[in-house]
Parts: C-alpha cells; sequence; structure tokens
C-alpha cells in the first residue's frame, strides 16, 4: 500500500468515531424482512453508522415498487430493494440510481406443494409474488421462462405480500409455490414442502438486492450519501467476521429462534453471497433490461451504465479501506 493511500485510509478511520451529538439522521426503508437485508440490521445494533456520524432509522415498507414511491417523495434519503424496481422507476423517468449491490444474483429458492415434484410441474399452478414488479415477481417468471413455461398463460402469477406471509399461504393451500429466501428455506422442509430449485445455481448475473438513492441527494449531500456506503462497507465487514453478534442480530430482525434458520441465514449471506466490496454491476443490471425489453422499447435501448453509480464502492476499494478492514 502507498503511502498515500495508508494516509487515506487513516483519515478514512479516524472519522469512524463520531460523538453524540454529531450524529446526523439518515433514514433509510428496506423491503423485505429477508436475510439478504439483515446486514443493515446486523450493522446498526454494532453501532456501525454512529461511527460514521449517522443516526440511521430504517423501517420496512412491503415490496421494491413502494420503496420507490417513498424515495421519490422524499421520506428517506435511501431504499434497499430488489433491483427489477429500481430499474423500472428509472425507466419511467425518475431520478434514482442503485449506489450498491448487497446481492448481485439470484438468492431466491423455488418452494412448493409436496406433490409439485419438478419445475416443469408448475403447469397451470399459482405461485406467490410479494407485489407485481417486485424482486421475486421477476425472479419467478424468469425462472419460469428458464423452466419452458409461460408466465400469465400457463402460470398464474398472485400478489401475496412479503415472504413470511407467502409461506403462510402455501402451507394453507392457497397457492401452489412461490419463491422464498433462507432462512425461511428451513421452515419450508421442516413443513414437508418441496424445494423445486435455488435459483443461485441458475448463475445469472443480477441486481438483487440493491441500495437505491437519487441522484439529486448525491448533488446535494454526496459526503452524507459517501459516509453511508462507507458504514455499509463496515457492516459487512462486520458481518462477515463477527458471527455471534451477526446471529442475534438477525435472530431479533426476523423474530427467529431456529439455530438450523439462523445458521443457514448466516452461512448463504455473510458466507457466500453478500460481497466485501458491493459493486452494483452492469452486467446484473443488463439481465433485467434484457427482460424488460421484451415488453419496454425503453429498456431494450438503456444504457447499463445510466442505472448505477460505482463511485463510493470504488473509492473505498481504490484506497485500501476495504483490504485494511481485512487486515490485508
Amino acid at each position: 500500500m502507498t503511502i498515500l493511500r495508508l494516509a487515506l485510509v487513516a483519515g478514512l478511520l479516524a472519522t469512524m468515531v463520531a460523538p453524540a451529538w454529531a450524529l446526523e439522521k439518515f433514514s433509510l426503508i428496506h423491503s423485505s424482512v429477508s436475510g439478504s437485508q439483515a446486514v443493515l440490521f446486523v450493522a446498526r445494533d454494532a453501532r456501525i453508522f454512529d461511527k460514521h456520524g449517522l443516526d440511521v432509522d430504517i423501517r420496512f415498507v412491503a415490496g421494491g415498487p413502494t420503496a420507490i414511491q417513498a424515495l421519490l417523495a422524499a421520506d428517506v434519503h435511501a431504499a434497499v430493494m430488489g433491483g427489477p424496481a429500481a430499474l423500472a422507476a428509472k425507466l419511467q423517468g425518475a431520478d434514482t440510481v442503485i449506489i450498491a449491490g448487497l446481492i448481485n444474483t439470484m438468492d431466491h429458492v423455488m418452494i412448493a406443494q409436496p406433490q409439485i415434484k419438478r419445475p416443469q410441474d408448475l403447469k397451470d399452478k399459482k405461485i406467490a409474488v410479494s407485489r407485481f414488479g417486485s424482486s421475486d415477481d421477476f425472479a419467478a417468471r424468469f425462472a419460469v421462462r428458464k423452466w419452458g413455461l409461460a408466465p400469465g398463460t400457463n402460470v398464474t402469477f398472485l400478489q401475496i405480500g412479503e415472504q413470511g406471509a407467502r409461506l403462510t399461504a402455501l402451507k394453507a393451500g392457497r397457492v401452489d409455490a412461490s419463491l422464498i429466501q433462507p432462512p425461511l428455506t428451513v421452515v419450508a422442509r421442516k413443513a414437508g414442502l418441496t424445494e423445486l430449485a435455488a435459483l443461485a445455481d441458475l448463475e445469472v448475473d443480477y441486481i438483487g438486492t440493491t441500495v437505491v438513492a437519487t441522484r439529486g441527494l448525491i448533488a446535494r449531500r454526496e459526503d452524507l450519501v459517501r459516509r453511508f456506503v462507507r458504514a455499509l462497507v463496515e457492516g459487512i465487514h462486520f458481518y462477515k467476521t463477527n458471527k455471534a453478534a451477526a446471529l442475534a442480530s438477525i435472530g431479533k430482525f426476523m423474530k427467529l429462534e431456529d439455530p438450523d434458520a439462523l445458521e443457514e441465514t448466516y452461512k448463504q449471506y455473510a458466507g457466500r453471497l453478500t460481497p466485501r466490496a458491493p459493486y452494483p454491476t452492469a452486467k446484473g443490471v443488463k439481465t433485467i433490461l434484457d427482460d424488460l425489453g421484451a415488453t419496454d422499447p425503453k429498456a431494450k435501448g438503456a444504457n447499463p451504465a445510466d442505472f448505477i453509480e460505482s463511485r463510493f464502492v470504488r473509492e473505498l476499494e481504490e484506497s485500501g479501506f476495504i483490504k485494511a478492514l481485512y487486515g490485508e
């Protein structure tokens, strides 16, 4: 590491401890009670946002489209949501941009009634999603097409709500299948439901869970956004390297006590799916745009680079900040 980089890292680390009176309000909404967004609560409980001078208020709204509405109404500074909703808003003219990619693959698992044994058995069946246009809705339709079925023609989609509600509907027999994420995969298996496919095995570049802000906020408060991303990156490090504390936060956030469910969540998200440097990827954006392009001419001609702002993560990586966190 060069002397310049060492100096920059030292300067960044020096800003980590902020007195309580200096904390600045930062409003954040998340759109899913799932392992993919648990890192936010791990970071909050560890007081990592405080170290970067931020008093972060995290609120829940169901589904990415609803999160976008709150963001555009200037009710919050940033929103954590699935990529499809973020891209759809931008295509419709919203001043939104993805500043971090927490999950850059499809992390959902298709769960079905016990009598359904293969993905192709979903023909003429009902699949539960949170909201039309949400990340799980996009992923479910994408997967169904991969399996040779036709969404809306020989597969019906129903809006049920967040994944806990979808699992309840599935167990009650009101729907035939749904995408869920760890740790509810453990609950589903213990209930005797069929685990049809893990969409991560499709190995598709995809913007799964994103952090979205507006370009207007970045122009007005660039330092605020920079501090938030820096705290988020440090939160990811804490998530990956402090298992006991992370499991406690996950259990609180998701109201989980089952040790198997907690362990699966940590293994999948802290160990496998959450990147150290949470870049929003152009390839992941392109996957969604290519799919949306079948029905939306704006998506067909869109440039993936217009939907992402990577500089905040890139600054941290190029300065050596991320390597310093991991002792490299």
